[in-house]
């Protein structure tokens, strides 16, 4: 690759001359490891190949600082490409890393271990006077991943089952969105709903909620030690989301406000998947 017209872009951006060169150093560095990735093109790779410099970038053990100006470098490249007219988006725009990467979630739950806790749950508490209530929210915490702040917002009328969809209303740290009702929590809903006074218009009752999410988590604790509060549950539930939609429609079913918020499961995820060929195709 030559670097001459990235340095030029460099020094008409007023950069010092130490600078430049250890900027064209880091490009070097990372035009090393996509030749060894097998990738051909390094003007044309995208976000999530980008991901998995950074993690390479973490197993060679470098410090968050020496991570964040390599990537910076990476960035400040493809800024001079989308200038040259090679490319029209900046692949690396939301690559940002905030202080130390750390996993968003440790012992995430899958897919198959989410749908087991809630047929458990079922079974467990058929005798339990407020099965109903602690099965509705089960199901909208592991279906539709909601908080803490968004089970208390919701209200009876924003359950819409004869469309087969939920409401969620936004929070402080949550956008509002439409999502589609697994057909188990349909049958649920629809019974918890039918045992609620005419009066009630929320879900829960406000000033019992945050007893009544504390109290669930205790007897799911009781089945799945792992559990450790809702957030986990939740990060699971986006980990498993990012394997089957695209980040922008994660991003709108998550409820979160910025794109750059799902960089963190993104990265947890490209973990998951090194560990994985880790174990199964070890290196020598």
């Amino acid at each position: 690759m030559n670097t001459t017209s990235f340095e030029y872009y460099l020094k008409d951006s007023g950069l010092a001359l130490r600078t430049i060169e250890e900027n064209v150093k880091d490009i070097e560095r990372f035009e090393q490891w996509a030749i060894q990735e097998n990738y051909t093109d390094i003007a044309h790779l995208n976000y999530n190949e980008l991901l998995k410099y950074v993690q390479y970038l973490k197993s060679k053990e470098l410090t968050i600082s020496t991570v964040n100006i390599r990537v910076c470098s990476v960035r400040k490249y493809y800024d001079h490409l989308k200038e040259e007219g090679i490319i029209e988006i900046n692949p690396a725009r939301h690559l940002h890393i905030k202080g130390q990467i750390q996993r968003i979630t440790e012992n995430p739950l899958t897919y198959t271990q989410l749908e087991t806790l809630y047929n458990q749950y079922a079974e467990y508490s058929k005798e339990k006077r407020n099965r109903l209530r602690s099965l509705s929210i089960l199901g909208l915490i592991i279906w539709q991943g909601l908080h803490s702040g968004e089970l208390k917002k919701i209200e009876v009328k924003h359950i819409k089952l004869d469309n087969g969809t939920a409401y969620i209303p936004g929070t402080r740290r949550s956008n509002s969105r439409e999502l589609k009702l697994e057909a188990k929590q349909i049958i649920v809903l629809h019974d918890y709903l039918n045992t609620l006074p005419i009066s009630q218009t929320h879900l829960l009752e406000s000033r019992r909620a945050e007893n009544i999410i504390n109290w669930l988590l205790g007897e799911l604790k009781g089945l799945n030690p792992v559990i450790r509060n809702v957030q986990h549950i939740r990060a699971s539930v986006f980990l498993h989301w990012l394997k089957m939609y695209d980040k922008r429609q994660v991003q709108y079913m998550a409820g979160h406000r910025y794109i750059s918020s799902m960089q963190y499961y993104e990265v947890q995820e490209l973990d998951s998947l090194t560990d994985m060929l880790t174990k199964h195709h070890p290196f020598a």
